[in-house]
């Protein structure tokens, strides 16, 4: 079976806590790919089960291998597995946080939740777009509903999920505001956006008053702000499960007869191959911030944590 190096987590806490090691490699199994690991996708959610603070931390067993956005070459795969052939690109986020493994030279994965990689994006594209493109495109499709001609905030719109749910919500035809700093204006105009509003000088509240919908990837004030600018019976999407049930922003949505949501994004093989589809198409892009080596990994998580990055974090093997 022989041995590949992984970035092991013995205990929950600071980045350094991710320790690259020898272990076992995995073999192939039947219903499985094994992937040769080119890059890995950075996300908050990540960084957040590595400090113990995620939900998900508390069915982790350490030592554990965190990462579950990936992008490899298929080197071997099940009997029973028909999709892919070996020497194959393929993407995909390959389980919900805390059960992916993909921290590693090598990973299982179950083809179902895999894309075949367009030949016109890089490795590290494509291991940047799985979790922010599956948790932009639910929100927007699955939650909001989002219909042509109705405007929606989306707050952080220059992250890893924001700069997706911006594309997604211009090809479904709406009027889009995203708040961020200037810096990323030029960035988000690019991608479409409509009115840039920049939070560090204006407040959001005004331009985005009585909008259909706000996607919000703060929590705390920037949640009830957010409730307070949508027009009554409208939706508020909030994404990190750390603020789910806030007392306040309840009490706050029933006032004004808001609909307010909490997603829990879930692997979908279909809508990666949607995503892949629209890559190739050239409809949708993802943004690469910045690119860590493997060993490099404690910094990749650092900058996340900034909540400053333009597009995704990632890491190349």
């Amino acid at each position: 079976m022989g041995l590949m190096k992984a970035a092991v987590l013995h205990r929950f806490g600071k980045p350094e806590e991710l320790q690259i090691s020898e272990i076992d490699k995995p073999g192939v199994q039947q219903g499985k790919v094994l992937l040769r690991v080119a890059a890995i996708g950075i996300n908050p959610v990540d960084t957040k089960i590595r400090a113990g603070t995620n939900v998900k931390a508390k069915q982790l067993a350490l030592p554990a291998v965190l990462g579950w956005d990936v992008c490899g070459i298929v080197e071997a795969k099940g009997n029973d597995v028909e999709a892919f052939r070996e020497g194959e690109a393929v993407f995909g986020c390959i389980g919900l946080p805390g059960t992916g493994k993909a921290y590693a030279e090598y990973v299982l994965a179950d083809p179902d939740l895999l894309a075949a990689k367009p030949a016109n994006i890089s490795f590290e594209e494509a291991a940047a777009v799985s979790l922010v493109g599956l948790t932009a495109y639910q929100a927007l499709h699955e939650y909001l509903e989002l219909r042509a001609g109705q405007r929606i905030l989306i707050q952080a719109a220059a992250g890893g999920v924001g700069h997706m749910a911006v594309q997604f919500a211009k090809l479904t035809g709406a009027y889009v505001m995203g708040t961020a700093s200037a810096k990323n204006a030029a960035f988000l105009s690019a991608l479409g956006v409509d009115r840039v509003i920049d939070y560090k000088h204006e407040r959001f509240e005004v331009p985005a008053k009585g909008v259909d919908a706000v996607l919000d990837a703060m929590g705390g004030e920037v949640l009830y702000r957010s409730i307070a600018c949508v027009k009554p019976g409208g939706t508020v999407l909030c994404l990190p499960s750390s603020t789910k049930d806030d007392p306040k922003a309840i009490a706050l949505a029933r006032e004004r007869g808001i609909t307010l949501t909490w997603p829990m994004m879930h692997p979908d093989g279909e809508q990666t191959r949607q995503i892949a589809a629209l890559l190739a198409e050239k409809k949708l892009t993802v943004h690469v911030g910045q690119i860590f080596a493997f060993d490099e990994i404690a910094q990749a998580h650092r900058a996340v944590e900034t909540h400053d990055t333009r597009g995704k974090v990632v890491v190349s093997l």
